[in-house]
């Protein structure tokens, strides 16, 4: 693993939550998520970009939606009894993306990464197991955060 690669990966905890949008699947580090809930009511807010459809009170809470399938740029789809969101949370920012299905809870190693090719994308290494394929997102490029 080149020395690159070995930086990208050092935050990781070691576990990844995995969950599927448009039918591949993609993955949080588990360190970043902090409540998996049903689709509330969300507050639709003007002039939004048609990827964040609103807000969400989570316990007194306002927290920003973001819906993972257009931000990808990927059609719109219908949410059903298993479309979830994913709060997340990292330097007290919170935010809820919604995805199609969570799926399971994955231990990984630095080793079991692919760095991923494209610099500045929401995807920050690949991890392939069993035949199928998992993106790792890139929290802090996924919602525009500053990196430290």
């Amino acid at each position: 693993m080149s020395e690159e690669s070995k930086d990208l990966y050092d935050d990781l905890s070691g576990q990844i939550m995995t969950f599927t949008c448009s039918d591949e699947n993609y993955a949080f580090d588990i360190m970043d998520i902090t409540d998996i809930i049903e689709i509330p009511e969300i507050t639709r807010i003007p002039w939004l970009p048609e990827f964040l459809p609103g807000v969400i009170n989570l316990r007194g809470q306002v927290v920003p939606v973001m819906d993972f399938n257009l931000k990808m740029g990927k059609p719109k789809q219908e949410y059903d009894e298993k479309t979830c969101i994913i709060v997340t949370e990292r330097d007290k920012a919170s935010i809820g993306i919604i995805v199609n299905r969570v799926l399971d809870v994955e231990n990984v190693t630095k080793d079991d990464m692919i760095p991923y090719p494209k610099k500045g994308s929401f995807i920050r290494g690949i991890i392939e197991r069993d035949g199928r394929r998992t993106y790792l997102v890139d929290w802090n490029e996924l919602v525009g955060a500053e990196k430290k």
